[in-house]
């Protein structure tokens, strides 16, 4: 079906590249390279995935389409689509994510398949796209096709790539009716769609938190350094800490392994590291293509250091992460879901109010409980719930309790270590503003998941626990958290509506600012412990 649909893409546009690809005459084409010395003379045999495949006296190379302008009649050109609506998000979002969303979403609403088209009309494989090789800030355009069963096109989405403020840009000029962006919108981003009479992306209609993309510190599984700061990574990555002595390890150097600082993959990274900070890459760091490329060179190298995404570390170790106040934060799935873990960040969808069509119908689908198994096949971090025990954090607070706290703050830690002895917390955390028992937009969709997920596990009990930061006095705190638990206890007794919690006995505590899962000296660890955790027993 595949084949058939790009021939006929093919006869559309006359692109010669993808004839050639199907078994047609290879044809002389030149490429010359666009920064650099690149002068190539040869047969065009292929034009995919970004790269093309010549034939010359010498033997066949391969070179990348972003490096070289091709000259000839065998050179692709552009294919002219018609969209039904845009889409616009950065590189890896554009070619894997939303992809397989638009896949769910043509399956449940119109029997359909989809197919991703790249600007010449090359089919694209979101199961085999890595961005090592994209530029940040480069944009690019895909033709996403949808097939019924017959062979028929139902329709075709247009995905431009684009970061930052562009993205909103693009949602406030009528270039896009949804985006897909890596941060929050800030009041600029806000005020621009608002401006482009694009509504308010604060509704809840408009914003989304559809997954969490997180990245792990990873080294070879023989090497056993304990945990890592964020300066220390840093400070390695930046090439200012060179031998893992320095860190606690073997008297070894440091090998780091990273992606170029020019492209989508390292910007992740850029943000999550240097963005307060003048340091840059070390020039003595191995630069890598991929991911696959990255994690291979590192279970390679006992020596080696790199930073990639958590669902692509395969066999190399993830290095814990100890924050300023001495708290280890394992980059482990559960940890992602609750947002503790410092280095990662949110996916977040965005649409215009005046969505209507195909945007509309799949902006409705993104609030579809099939949409958690989607992302996760995308290699994200979905927002499904799942349980975990308390075992470490309980450790944690019998040491403190040993300590030697005064008697009233004892009885509550006793208190508090009773109950995660008894009880396994679930990865859903309820977060709120300084002061604030409001619910933010994602808290709200969460309820959904929460209710459903209670009623097929049908615990027992359930308790809502709430937290603060340590601003204020201890009682006043003690009293917010107590609050804050009852008012998210209502919240998911309103949700359930058709008696989904008969028979779960369900009540709410609050225990101030204890056990804090962030440190409190930094605005962002404030925000994470002022929070209400959801926690069941069998």
């Amino acid at each position: 079906m595949l084949s058939s649909k790009f021939s006929r893409l093919c006869m559309a546009a006359s692109i010669v590249s993808g004839c050639i690809a199907t078994g047609a005459v290879a044809q002389e084409v030149r490429l010359t390279g666009k920064d650099s010395n690149i002068d190539v003379i040869g047969n065009l045999l292929s034009s995919k995935d970004g790269k093309y495949l010549v034939e010359t006296d010498i033997g066949e190379f391969v070179i990348n389409q972003d490096l070289v302008t091709c000259e000839g009649e065998a050179c692709p050109t552009e294919q002219t689509y018609v969209y039904d609506m845009e889409i616009s998000a950065p590189d890896e979002i554009a070619e894997v994510l939303v992809p397989i969303l638009a896949e769910g979403y043509a399956a449940a609403a119109l029997e359909a398949e989809a197919q991703l088209y790249d600007e010449n009309g090359e089919p694209v494989d979101t199961e085999t796209v890595d961005v090592g090789d994209h530029k940040y800030g480069e944009e690019h355009d895909f033709a996403l096709v949808l097939t019924d069963l017959e062979g028929d096109d139902v329709a075709t989405f247009g995905i431009h790539t684009a970061n930052g403020a562009r993205l909103f840009e693009r949602l406030a000029s009528r270039d896009a009716s949804i985006i897909f962006a890596e941060t929050a919108a800030r009041k600029a981003d806000r005020s621009i769609v608002s401006e482009g009479q694009g509504g308010n992306l604060r509704a809840f209609d408009q914003e989304r938190v559809i997954a969490v993309d997180g990245f792990a510190m990873v080294v070879n599984p023989l090497n056993q350094i304990p945990s890592l700061t964020v300066k220390q990574a840093r400070d390695i990555m930046a090439g200012d800490i060179a031998n893992w002595s320095e860190v606690g390890g073997s008297d070894a150097p440091i090998h780091v392994y990273s992606f170029d600082p020019q492209t989508e993959a390292y910007h992740h990274i850029e943000k999550l590291l240097f963005k307060k900070s003048d340091k840059t890459l070390t020039n003595e760091s191995s630069i890598v293509h991929d991911r696959t490329e990255l994690s291979t060179a590192i279970m390679e190298d006992v020596a080696g250091f790199g930073i990639v995404n958590y669902a692509s570390k395969r066999a190399t170790r993830a290095v814990p992460l100890r924050t300023t106040c001495g708290i280890i934060q394992d980059p482990t799935n559960f940890n992602l879901k609750t947002e503790e873990y410092y280095l990662q960040e949110r996916v977040v969808a965005y649409n215009r109010s005046d969505v209507e069509g195909y945007a509309r119908e799949l902006v409705d689908f993104l609030d579809d409980s099939s949409l958690d198994g989607l992302v996760a096949k995308a290699g994200y971090i979905d927002l499904s719930i799942a349980a975990d025990s308390q075992e470490r954090a309980a450790e944690r607070l019998a040491a403190e309790l040993e300590e030697g706290e005064n008697e009233y703050e004892a009885e509550l830690v006793e208190s508090l270590l009773k109950n995660m002895n008894t009880h396994s917390r679930l990865s859903t955390t309820f977060r709120f503003a300084p002061g604030s028992k409001r619910f933010d937009n994602k808290a709200e969709r969460d309820l959904m998941r929460m209710v459903r997920y209670l009623k097929e596990n049908k615990p027992s009990e359930v308790v809502v626990v709430g937290f603060t930061d340590n601003k204020g006095p201890f009682d006043s705190n003690l009293l917010i958290s107590q609050e804050r638990a009852e008012a998210a206890l209502e919240h998911i007794i309103e949700v359930a509506t058709d008696g989904e919690l008969e028979g779960i006995e369900m009540k709410a505590a609050g225990y101030g600012e204890l056990e804090p899962v962030a440190c409190n000296d930094s605005p962002r660890g404030r925000a994470i412990n002022r929070r209400v955790e959801v926690w069941i027993a069998e």
